[in-house]
């Protein structure tokens, strides 16, 4: 048998029904939607850039008989582009703050096609002595795509590598 609460509403089972329904039905409305799980669109193009970790130029060894950090960088894209500037620097880290040590900047005039891969290889540092420092590389560039002027974010490498070379 069921019985009556002062306001006139049964309790049975009808009504606890109703209520773990109304509970449901609250927690799934406080659920993500997807719209605010934040779905990402991919990007319209697959540009990147990569950059090396410093290293000691072997080429650089054996041509000019110089010690000298390097980094090296790559940028490719699946779009035409034009007009490309790719910069890549190398820093030294300090006590207080990273000193930049060297740049250089490829510039490729006119344009390039889907898919080629464009290298920066000429970004170096040539050693004063061969007390240990911690080295990174840093490389962004800026090309004209699809009519528009496009700048990458910048990219660090991957690794900050303690070298024998002081600058």
């Amino acid at each position: 048998m069921q019985s009556r609460h002062p306001d006139g509403m049964t309790k049975g089972p009808l009504s606890r029904s109703l209520i773990r329904l109304l509970v449901i039905f609250s927690i799934i409305s406080l659920l993500p939607s997807e719209e605010s799980l934040g779905i990402v669109t991919p990007p319209i193009t697959k540009c990147n850039i990569r950059i090396d970790d410093p290293h000691i130029s072997k080429y650089f060894l054996r041509t000019e008989g110089i010690i000298a950090v390097k980094v090296n960088a790559r940028s490719k894209c699946d779009k035409t582009m034009r007009d490309l500037k790719l910069k890549v620097e190398i820093y030294k880290v300090g006590l207080l703050r990273d000193y930049k040590k060297g740049e250089s900047e490829l510039s490729v005039k006119g344009l390039i096609f889907p898919n080629r891969v464009v290298e920066n290889n000429k970004t170096y540092v040539q050693c004063i002595n061969l007390k240990p420092s911690k080295y990174y590389g840093v490389a962004y560039a800026s090309a004209v795509i699809d009519g528009q002027p496009r700048r990458t974010l910048k990219v660090t490498s991957a690794k900050i590598v303690t070298i024998n070379c002081g600058s």
